[in-house]
């Protein structure tokens, strides 16, 4: 009797173990998982899971929203007839000369439109100044230059640059090839206004904190390092863009807004996207200005969600004109 007893709690006991041991073989894949996934390490030991392609990794949100604005700006070119050759295409075209009619229109043009675009250099780096808390003194030194520039002198050797010396202040200079492929206003005034900008910053480089300030914004928005030179050059460009865009509102026309906008920085839109020590690369150029600027980017692509930001000429200043003598510094 004892014995059956035992046997019978023997069972028992075994049927109680063979349960138990189903139950944990079942959660086990559930508590390695977990486990795993609480490692910090991405993977351990085994073979790594299989990179993704970055064309397959998606974008965060704003950046993809660059990109598409990159998009309908080069779209824009295309269908305009009045679009602005891309850089890289004008590298590679020959030399022009003086009397080309091509290069005689566009000396034209920047020459009609260099009192506003002196105009609207002084608005929109006044604006700026007040947005990233400059010194007042250091601006009105600025305008001062910006405001003494009188002449545009085109030259051969320049090619498809733009270019100002300290050495004669009140010259831009543009290659004839710039000149022919800048077709339309928007896409002068924008180039004229970075080189205004470059005269304003002098030879007592004024603008260097502003420089410094569009930059550390751009990289924290891009994630771009913008070290050297390109904080000038990418400030420059800002302010190119804001004059086009003031000049487009005081110049109403037929033509779509984002097809003017896009006027202002579509000769960026290459296929050979190089770049040097003093320049981002041109699509990298857009991409900090759409950053840096996003009611430019919605504008260009037709959301009506964001107001137009517009940048209103000043009133008369009083300035001082003077005439600054230095070493010379060729920029472009």
């Amino acid at each position: 009797m004892k014995y059956r007893q035992f046997k019978f709690a023997q069972l028992i006991l075994r049927t109680t173990l063979v349960v138990l041991a189903a139950f944990l073989f079942t959660i086990a894949p559930a508590n390695s998982y977990t486990a795993f996934a609480q490692d910090d390490s991405p993977w351990k030991g085994g073979t790594p899971p299989a990179p993704v392609s970055p064309r397959e990794t998606p974008l965060p949100e704003s950046q993809d929203i660059v990109e598409r604005a990159i998009g309908a700006v080069c779209q824009e070119r295309e269908r305009d007839p009045l679009g602005s050759v891309p850089i890289d295409v004008m590298q590679a075209k020959p030399s022009l000369p003086l009397s080309h009619p091509d290069a005689v229109a566009g000396l034209r043009r920047a020459e009609r439109l260099l009192p506003a675009a002196k105009e609207l250099v002084v608005a929109a780096l006044r604006d700026l100044s007040n947005e990233y808390n400059i010194e007042d003194l250091k601006i009105r030194s600025a305008f001062s230059r910006v405001m003494a520039v009188d002449k545009i002198e085109p030259d051969v050797e320049l090619r498809d640059n733009a270019s100002v010396m300290l050495s004669t202040p009140h010259t831009v200079y543009f290659g004839t090839i710039f000149l022919a492929g800048l077709q339309s206003d928007e896409g002068m005034i924008s180039v004229i206004a970075h080189e205004l900008t470059h005269i304003a910053d002098g030879k007592e480089d004024s603008l260097h904190p502003l420089f410094r300030l569009v930059a550390r914004r751009a990289s924290t928005l891009t994630g771009m390092h913008i070290a050297g030179r390109r904080p000038e050059e990418l400030t420059c460009d800002l302010v190119g863009a804001m004059v086009a865009r003031a000049y487009i509102t005081r110049t109403p026309g037929r033509e779509t807004l984002a097809r003017r906008l896009a006027r202002a920085i579509e000769h960026n839109c290459v296929e050979e996207d190089g770049t040097d020590e003093a320049h981002l690369s041109p699509r990298n150029t857009m991409r900090a200005l759409l950053a840096l600027d996003p009611t430019l980017e919605s504008d260009i692509m037709g959301d009506p969600l964001n107001t137009f930001k517009l940048v209103e000429p000043p009133s008369a200043p009083t300035i001082r004109r003077r005439r600054v003598a230095g070493r010379s510094r060729s920029r472009t």
